[in-house]
C-alpha cells in the first residue's frame, strides 16, 4: 500500500510510528488490500505472521498529489481498458472518430503508444453525461478519478453513447478551451493570461501540442503562441460547465447541442471565456496558486456551470 502523508514521527524504539495527515492525505494506493486486511480483522480471520508492505511518501506537494496517485492506478485501470477493448466495447468511439487525422493517437489497450488514451477520452465525456450528473451534481469524478470513469462506462455505456454525435465536437472543444481562454481573456482583460500561476502552464522552450484541433489551426486559434494551457484542475470545471448547453431534444435518442450549430456553441465560449478565466484565477489564488484544489472545489465547479447558464439565459432567453 502506499500513503501520502505530512510527517511520520518514531518512537524511540523504532517500534512504533505516527502518521499525521493533512487534507488532501492518504490512502493513494492500495485499498483493496487495505479493505481486505480490514475485513480480515473485523472477521478474526486474518492469521498470525501475516505482513503487508506499506509506503509511505511525505513532503508531496498538493498539486502533485493527483498525478501520483493516478499514476500509482494506471496499470490496474489499463488493464481494465484493455480487457474492455477485446471484448469491442470501444468499437463506436473508434468508428466515430476513424477518419480524424487523431484516430491512431488514441491508445486503447496497454503499452499502445497514443497521446490519449480511452480513459482520457471517456473523462472528457464524462463532463458531458448529463444523465449522470445532473445539477446540482458535477461531473468532478472526471478530474479526480479516471477509474471511476472507466467504471461509469462500464456499468452503464447507452448513456455515453448518446453523446456519439457530440464526440468530436466534444474534443475539439477540449483544445479550443484550451487556447481560446487565455487569447479572449489577454484580448478582453488586456492582461497577460500565460502569467497566471496555478491557471496555465507555460514552456520557455517548445510547444504544447493539441492533437483534437491540429497544430495549424492552434496557432491560429491562440494568436500563433503555443507555449501555453490551462492546468487540468483549471480546464475541467470550465470544459464542464460547457455542458449546460446541451440537451436531448423530445423523443431523440442522442444529445444535441441547444445552439444551432457547434460554431455557435465555439462563439458563445469566446463571450464567456474571460468571466470564466478571472473565476478561475480568483479561486487559484486562494489556495496558493495550486491547480489540484480547484478542480476539486465544488463551489467552484458550481460558480463555472452559474456562469454559462445566466450567460445563456441572458442571450437566448428570447428563442
Amino acid at each position: 500500500m502506499t500513503i501520502l502523508a505530512h510527517q511520520v514521527e518514531y518512537s524511540a524504539d523504532k517500534r512504533i510510528a505516527t502518521v499525521f495527515f493533512g487534507e488532501n492525505d492518504g490512502l493513494a494506493d492500495g485499498r483493496h488490500t487495505y479493505e481486505i486486511i480490514r475485513a480480515a480483522q473485523a472477521d478474526g480471520t486474518c492469521p498470525e505472521g501475516q505482513y503487508a508492505k506499506i509506503e509511505i511518501i511525505t513532503g508531496v506537494p498538493q498539486e502533485m498529489a493527483v498525478d501520483i496517485t493516478g499514476g500509482l492506478n494506471t496499470a490496474v485501470q489499463v488493464d481494465d481498458a484493455s480487457l474492455m477493448n477485446l471484448e469491442g466495447k470501444f468499437d463506436w468511439v473508434k468508428e466515430a472518430l476513424k477518419k480524424e487525422p487523431y484516430a491512431d493517437q488514441i491508445a486503447y489497450k496497454q503499452n499502445e503508444e497514443g497521446k490519449f488514451d480511452i480513459r482520457e477520452i471517456l473523462g472528457l465525456m464524462t463532463l458531458f453525461n448529463v444523465e449522470k450528473y445532473p445539477y446540482p451534481q458535477h461531473p468532478k469524478d472526471a478530474y479526480v478519478s479516471k477509474a471511476k470513469c472507466l467504471d461509469l462506462y462500464e456499468d452503464d455505456p447507452d448513456s455515453f453513447k448518446m453523446l456519439r454525435p457530440l464526440l468530436k465536437d466534444i474534443l475539439y472543444l477540449h483544445d479550443y478551451v484550451h487556447l481560446k481562454s487565455r487569447k479572449r481573456y489577454n484580448d478582453v482583460m488586456g492582461g497577460r493570461a500565460a502569467g497566471m500561476k496555478g491557471v496555465y502552464a507555460t514552456r520557455k522552450r517548445g510547444d504544447y501540442e493539441f492533437i483534437f484541433v491540429g497544430n495549424e489551426e492552434a496557432k491560429r486559434l491562440s494568436g500563433g503562441k503555443l507555449d501555453a494551457m490551462l492546468y487540468d484542475g483549471a480546464l475541467y470545471p470550465m470544459l464542464g460547465a460547457m455542458r449546460f448547453l446541451i440537451e436531448q431534444k423530445p423523443g431523440g435518442k442522442v444529445y444535441s447541442w441547444k445552439l444551432r450549430s457547434f460554431d455557435e456553441v465555439k462563439s458563445f465560449f469566446d463571450e464567456i471565456a474571460p468571466e470564466l478565466v478571472n473565476t478561475t484565477y480568483n479561486t487559484c489564488r486562494t489556495y496558493g496558486n495550486k491547480p489540484n484544489p480547484v478542480g476539486k472545489d465544488d463551489n467552484h465547479w458550481d460558480n463555472m456551470y452559474k456562469t454559462v447558464a445566466l450567460n445563456f439565459m441572458t442571450k437566448y432567453s428570447a428563442r
